[in-house]
C-alpha cells in the first residue's frame, strides 16, 4: 500500500487527450542513509531509470513509478568513476523492491 510510505506521491495528468496516471517516488532519504550523506540532498531530478511500477490502491492498476533522486548522484553515474554511486543507487533500488515495487 503506497499511502504508508510518504515519499510516494500520486500524479494524475491527461497526456495526447488520454489518461496518464503515475507514481513519483522520493529517493533522497534513502539515498542519504545508503550514502552516509554523501548524495540525498540539493537538487533533484527524475532518474532515467523507467522500469518500476506499483499497485495503485484506488484502481487497482499496476501504475508507472518515476524515480526522483538527487542530481549530485545521477551526475555521479555518468561521471568519470561511476562505481561507488552506482552501487549506491542500486542498493536504493534493492530497497525500493522491498518497498513493494515491483520490475516491469
Amino acid at each position: 500500500m503506497y499511502y504508508d510510505d510518504i515519499n510516494v506521491t500520486k500524479r494524475k495528468t491527461i497526456t495526447n487527450g488520454e489518461k496518464y496516471d503515475f507514481f513519483i517516488y522520493n529517493m533522497l532519504p534513502i539515498e542519504k542513509e545508503f550514502s552516509n550523506g554523501m548524495f540525498g540532498k540539493g537538487e533533484t531530478v527524475i532518474s532515467q531509470i523507467k522500469d518500476y511500477k506499483m499497485q495503485d490502491d484506488e484502481s487497482g492498476e499496476m501504475l508507472e513509478v518515476k524515480l526522483r533522486c538527487s542530481k549530485k548522484i545521477d551526475d555521479a553515474m555518468d561521471g568519470p568513476s561511476p562505481s561507488e554511486s552506482k552501487k549506491i543507487f542500486n542498493k536504493c533500488l534493492e530497497e525500493l523492491e522491498n518497498r513493494g515495487l515491483v520490475r516491469d
